[in-house]
C-alpha cells in the first residue's frame, strides 16, 4: 500500500509512451478500406495483367521512357527464415521491358560474380552521353551485393560495370536510391532471410535492426562505403530534388533533404565552412504516416510526387504467402498546402484510419480483397499508365490513367477542390518526433 499512491503516476506517464508510440505507426490491426471509387479500382476495360508467363514474383518496377525494368524472384517462397534458400534453387531474374511496342520481356545477364542471385530494388540512372541507361540492382542474396550495369538504349545491349559488397553498407539490401551514377543508397531490413530469427523479430517488435547503407565507386581502385543511418523494416528507397525518401514498414515514410557539393563550388568558401565540401544530410525530417504498411515507393514525373503501395495487414501478407489473396493498394503522398496556406487533409476514404494531419495519401489504386491482383508491393506511375507488381501475382499490371482528380481537402474551406499550382509543401512536422526510430549520422557521408 506504500506504493499505492505512486504507482497511478508511473501506470499514467508508461501509458502515455505507449499509446504515442502507437499513434506513430501505421494502423496495424484496423484498417479502413476504401469505397470503390472507378478510377482507382481494377477495371478490365483500363486494367490488364501483362506476361504472367515470363515475370513471377516480382518485388520492384521502375519505369524510364519506354522502358521498363522489373525484378522478380519465384523461387522466394521456397525460403524460410532459418536456413534461407535451400541448395539448387534457380536464381531471380531481372527484365527490361519496351512496353509501349510491347515486345516480350528480356532477361538481363546480370553476370553476378558471388553466387546465387535474389533481386530486390531495381533503379536506374539515364547517362545521356552514352545513349545507355545505369541499371542497380540489389542482390538479397546470402554473399549480399549490388549489381550495376549500362543498357544500350539503341542495340539493347547490357554491359556489366560491377559487382559491389561491403560489410557495412550492403546487408541484406532491398530498396535502392542511386544519386548518381557512381553514389547509391542501400535499405537493409537485416531480417530476410539469412540473419536467423531478427527477422520475425524485427517485424514483431519494430526494434530497428535495420540499417541505411551508402556507396561510392566513384574511384573504382577506392570504392567507400558505411552505414550512414537505420530504421525497423526499410523497405523502399527513393530519392528525387535533394530529398531522400525511406519507406519503414512499420512507421511509416521518411524525408531527408541532402546536401550535395556542387562541381564548381569554390575552394575558399570551402576552406572558411569545411562543411560545404562534404556531402551531408541536414539535420530534422519530415515523417509521413501511412494508411497501410509502406513497401517499395517510386518518384512519378507524371504526378510530380511519391507513390507508395503498402501491406493492407499483416494475416493479409501471411494469407498470400501460402498461397491465398492480400488486398493491394497504392498512394500518391500529397504534400502540399490549400489556399488558406495550411496543409492539405486529403478527402480518401482509405485514410479514415489516420489522424487528420497525417491525411497526405490519395488513393491511386484499390483491388479488395486481392480479386483480380494480390498483394501489390510496388507501382510507379508513368506515361498516362500505372504499373504495379507483387510477389505473390505473375505478371505485370498495368492500369490506363485517366487523369488524377482534384485533390479534395476535408478542412472547412470554401472550395472544394485546389488549384493545381498549389505551391510543395515540407509538410507539418510532428512537435514530438525526435528521430526515436530513424535516426541518421550528421556527419559528412
Amino acid at each position: 500500500m506504500i506504493f499505492g499512491p505512486a504507482m497511478f503516476p508511473m501506470v499514467f506517464f508508461l501509458g502515455k509512451l505507449l499509446w504515442g508510440e502507437y499513434t506513430k505507426r501505421p494502423p496495424l490491426w484496423t484498417t479502413y478500406e476504401p469505397e470503390p471509387f472507378p478510377e482507382v479500382v481494377y477495371m478490365p476495360s483500363i486494367c490488364q495483367v501483362n506476361y504472367p508467363d515470363v515475370f513471377g514474383g516480382c518485388e520492384d518496377i521502375k519505369v524510364y521512357g519506354d522502358l521498363a525494368i522489373v525484378s522478380c524472384d519465384p523461387y522466394k517462397k521456397q525460403s524460410n527464415f532459418l536456413t534461407g534458400y535451400h541448395p539448387g534453387v534457380p536464381d531471380g531474374k531481372v527484365y527490361v521491358w519496351k512496353y509501349e511496342t510491347d515486345e516480350k520481356p528480356i532477361e538481363i545477364n546480370v553476370q553476378n560474380e558471388f553466387g546465387e542471385f535474389r533481386p530486390q530494388g531495381v533503379r536506374g540512372v539515364p547517362l545521356p552521353e552514352e545513349n545507355a541507361l545505369r541499371i542497380f540492382i540489389s542482390n538479397a542474396a546470402k554473399n549480399a551485393s549490388v549489381e550495376v550495369l549500362d543498357y544500350d538504349l539503341a542495340t539493347g545491349v547490357t554491359s556489366k560495370v560491377v559487382s559491389l559488397r561491403h560489410k557495412d553498407a550492403i546487408l541484406d539490401p532491398n530498396g535502392l536510391a542511386p544519386i548518381s551514377s557512381t553514389q547509391v543508397f542501400i535499405a537493409n531490413t537485416l531480417g530476410y532471410p539469412y540473419s536467423t530469427l531478427y527477422g520475425p523479430l524485427e517485424f514483431i517488435s519494430a526494434i530497428p535492426f535495420g540499417t541505411l547503407g551508402f556507396l561510392d565507386f566513384s574511384n573504382m581502385t577506392n570504392i567507400t562505403g558505411k552505414a550512414v543511418g537505420g530504421t525497423t523494416t526499410p523497405i523502399g528507397l527513393e530519392y528525387h530534388d535533394e530529398q531522400l525518401y525511406v519507406a519503414s514498414l512499420q512507421y511509416g515514410i521518411y524525408s531527408y533533404r541532402l546536401y550535395i557539393p556542387p562541381d564548381d563550388i569554390d575552394p575558399e568558401l570551402v576552406a572558411e565552412n569545411k562543411s560545404l565540401g562534404k556531402m551531408h544530410f541536414y539535420p530534422g525530417e519530415n515523417v509521413y504516416r501511412t494508411p497501410y504498411l509502406p513497401t517499395h515507393i517510386t518518384y512519378s514525373s507524371e504526378l510530380d510526387g511519391i507513390v507508395s503501395a503498402g501491406i493492407n495487414s499483416y494475416s493479409g501478407e501471411v494469407k498470400a504467402w501460402f498461397g491465398g489473396r492480400s488486398s493491394s493498394w497504392a498512394g500518391l503522398l500529397v504534400d502540399r498546402k490549400g489556399p488558406d496556406e495550411q496543409p492539405l487533409v486529403v478527402s480518401d476514404t482509405v485514410t479514415l484510419g489516420l489522424r487528420s494531419s497525417d491525411r497526405k495519401w490519395q488513393t491511386l489504386f484499390w483491388d479488395k480483397g486481392g480479386e483480380n491482383f494480390s498483394g501489390m508491393q510496388s507501382m510507379v506511375v508513368e506515361n498516362g499508365r500505372r504499373f504495379g507488381v507483387s510477389p505473390h501475382q505473375a505478371g505485370v499490371l498495368i492500369c490506363k490513367s485517366n487523369g488524377i482528380e482534384a485533390v479534395e481537402d476535408t478542412r472547412a474551406v470554401k472550395s472544394k477542390t485546389q488549384s493545381d499550382d498549389a505551391s510543395a509543401s515540407t509538410g507539418e512536422k510532428r512537435s514530438n518526433d525526435k528521430l526515436e526510430h530513424m535516426y541518421l549520422a550528421k556527419d559528412e557521408l
